[in-house]
């Protein structure tokens, strides 16, 4: 992720918190092409418990209800 990121640096020189989190959730939610992982994106693999591993759907998706679903999920264990 770092080679992206400096890539992205060096053209725009100036990189956002924002942008680093909407980089970050990006590469996050893309599943691995090869390796004992394969077809797992990181979030899967840490067992993290998103209603999708989308990333489109995750940023169209109402802030307020992932954050209601997360939290009764977490509750439920």
């Amino acid at each position: 992720m770092n080679s992206v990121l400096r890539m992205q640096q060096s053209r725009h020189r100036r990189m956002t918190q924002s942008m680093l989190d909407l980089k970050r959730l990006y590469w996050n939610c893309r599943p691995f092409r090869s390796g004992p992982r394969k077809a797992a994106c990181p979030y899967q693999a840490l067992g993290l418990p998103l209603p999708t591993f989308d990333f489109w759907e995750l940023l169209r998706s109402d802030p307020d209800r992932l954050t209601q679903t997360l939290s009764a999920q977490a509750n439920a264990l």
